[in-house]
Order: structure tokens, then C-alpha cells, then sequence
């Protein structure tokens, strides 16, 4: 089986190691460890996998536990600005339905005076034929009768 070997950080070799930086610089210069440089970047070589101490692994828990409050309380800002959206929405939309049963009710009542109207119309019409036709036929019986 291939031994697992990665590179880490000289400052994530000391927590890990849970020495010094000065205690691993003097492996360093003993050869104790092996080192890769990147420019100014020291590179430790560590084998076997990633054992964390307690203190790296508590660091990493606070740091984890520190950004999950921070984005809960970019979560709970962000629903408060929500609700806030939504109850000017409703505000908005309660305002606009009043506006418009407002209209709808004026709207019926100029409907039904619209039909009391055509139903008058309709009636003073028939009236108005009815006295035609009633003097139609008296003009032509006096003319009949009277000539």
C-alpha cells in the first residue's frame, strides 16, 4: 500500500506536531523533516493522514461555529427583510383590492340604473307605439267614418 505523504504549511505542521516553530526550524535544519520552497513559502512534509490535535480540531470548530452565526444572522436579517416585503405586499395589495370592490360596487350600481333605464325606454316605446297605433286608427276611422 503507497504511504500517504502531503505538504502542509510550516504553521500547520506546528499545530499538528504540537511543537514550537522554533522547535521545527531546528528539525528543519538538522534534516529531521523534509522541506519544499515556493518562493518564500516553506513547505513541511508530513506522512501518514491528516491527525489533528485537540487544539487544531477545537480552532476549527470555533472558526466553523463562527461562520455558521455569521451566515444565521445574514439568514435572519435577509427573512426579516422578507417578511417586511411581504407585509408591504399585502398592505399594498389590501389597499388595491379596496380601490377596486370600490369600483366593482359602483360598477353594479350603474349597472342596474343602466337596466331601470332600458326597461323605462323600453316601456315608454311601447307605450308611445300604442298611442300611435290608438291615433292611427282614429284618424283613419274618422276619415272612414266621417267622410
Amino acid at each position: 500500500m503507497a504511504e500517504q505523504v502531503r505538504w502542509v504549511t510550516k504553521a500547520e505542521a506546528v499545530r499538528e506536531m504540537n511543537i514550537s516553530v522554533s522547535t521545527l526550524d531546528r528539525m528543519i535544519r538538522r534534516g529531521e523533516v523534509e522541506v519544499r520552497r515556493e518562493g518564500r513559502r516553506v513547505y513541511v512534509r508530513m506522512h501518514g493522514p491528516e491527525y489533528v490535535s485537540d487544539d487544531e480540531l477545537l480552532r476549527r470548530a470555533l472558526v466553523g461555529e463562527d461562520k455558521l452565526r455569521r451566515r444565521l444572522w445574514e439568514l435572519d436579517g435577509r427573512a426579516s427583510e422578507l417578511e417586511r416585503e411581504r407585509d408591504e405586499a399585502r398592505e399594498s395589495e389590501s389597499a388595491s383590492r379596496q380601490g377596486y370592490d370600490e369600483m366593482e360596487e359602483a360598477y353594479r350600481k350603474e349597472r342596474a340604473a343602466h337596466e331601470k333605464t332600458k326597461e323605462a325606454v323600453i316601456a315608454s316605446r311601447v307605450i308611445a307605439l300604442v298611442l300611435l297605433a290608438l291615433l292611427i286608427g282614429g284618424v283613419l276611422l274618422f276619415w272612414f267614418v266621417l267622410r
